[in-house]
C-alpha cells in the first residue's frame, strides 16, 4: 500500500517534506514541491513557482537502516557531508537522494512491506 506516497506525488508537500514510516520498521521522508529535488521543479523551465503537482519524481531521504536498491533510478545521492560542513543542516545519520522517479520509490516501499497503516 503506498497510500502517503500517491499524495505526495499528486499534491506534493509544499516547503516540507512527508515521513512514511514502513511494515518493517524503516522510514523515508519525502519532499516535493519548491526547493526540493523533484521533478516538474516549480520555479525552474517554466513551471510556475507554486505548481503543487503531480510529480514524476521526488527527493527522498533514508532514515539509517534503509538501504537504496542498486541502480539508475537511485544514482542522484548527496554527500551529506558536504551539507553539515556547509552549515545548511546538522549531523545527518541517512541517506539523501535527489530526482527520484516514484515508481522507483514505490518499489522500495512495496519491497519492505508498505506503508505501515498503525504509525503514519
Amino acid at each position: 500500500m503506498t497510500q502517503l506516497l500517491n499524495l505526495t506525488a499528486a499534491q506534493g508537500t509544499g516547503y516540507g517534506a512527508r515521513t512514511i514510516r514502513l511494515a518493517d520498521g524503516n522510514s523515508l521522508s519525502l519532499a516535493a514541491g519548491p526547493r526540493a529535488a523533484c521533478e516538474p521543479a516549480p520555479g525552474e523551465n517554466g513551471v510556475p513557482d507554486d505548481y503543487a503537482g503531480p510529480f514524476t519524481s521526488l527527493e527522498v531521504y533514508l532514515f539509517p537502516g534503509l538501504d537504496a536498491p542498486a541502480g539508475a533510478d537511485w544514482r542522484t545521492e548527496v554527500d551529506t557531508a558536504v551539507l553539515v560542513a556547509a552549515h545548511i543542516t546538522a549531523k545527518i545519520d541517512g541517506r539523501l537522494f535527489l530526482t527520484v522517479p516514484v515508481d522507483a520509490v514505490r518499489a522500495l516501499i512495496e519491497a519492505h512491506g508498505g506503508e505501515d497503516p498503525d504509525r503514519n
